[in-house]
Order: structure tokens, then sequence, then C-alpha cells
């Protein structure tokens, strides 16, 4: 039979058991609760990179866009320019127009029989 000391140490066992256990829930409760507080702020920075990262990126390409549209621009020019030459030689120099036009298509034929 069991006497009051020795009921008295089991409940105790039990009592520090389930003691140790809830500490252990608790302790495990506050280390989820710090993971996830730290995914949070790992996920607010990679945003905020990530934001940052689309704004620049963004005045880049727009940059590089207004270039491209100023080179093609100057492109466009040249290429009026260059036609507006050609036709005033040709009015210029007709019989030496036709002689380049036939030596160039001559050439064409040659390379293209190879």
């Amino acid at each position: 039979m069991a006497t009051p000391q020795t009921s008295t140490r089991k409940l105790r066992s039990r009592a520090n058991g389930h003691d140790k256990k809830a500490a252990a829930a608790a302790a495990a409760r506050n280390d989820l609760h710090a993971a996830q507080e730290a995914a949070e702020t790992f996920v607010s920075a990679v945003k905020s990179s990530a934001n940052h990262f689309t704004e620049h990126l963004g005045r880049a390409v727009g940059d590089k866009v207004v270039k491209a549209q100023h080179g093609a621009e100057t492109v466009a020019e040249k290429a009026v320019d260059a036609r507006h030459r050609l036709e005033d030689t040709i009015r210029e120099r007709p019989l030496m127009s036709v002689g380049v036009a036939a030596g160039a298509g001559v050439m064409l034929a040659l390379l293209s029989r190879r």
C-alpha cells in the first residue's frame, strides 16, 4: 500500500512532467512566433528590393527606349538625305546612273551563279 509520502511524490512527479511539457510547448510557440516574424521581415525586405529593382529597371529601360528612338530618327533622316542625294545624282547624270545600275546587275548575276 502506498504511503502518503509516496502519493505526494507521484503527484509532484506528474505535475513536474506536466509543467515541463507546458514549458516546452510555450518555448515552441515562442520559437514559432519568432520564426514567423523573421519570415515576415524577410518577405518585406524582398518586396522592397523587388520594388526598388523594378523602378531602377524601368528608368534604365525608359532611357534606352528614348535613345533608341533618337537613333532611329537619326537613321531615318540620313536615309531620306541619301535618297534625295541619289535622286539628284540620277537627274544630273542619267547615263552614268544607268551604267552603274547595269554594272551592279552584272556583278550580282555573276555572284549568284556561283
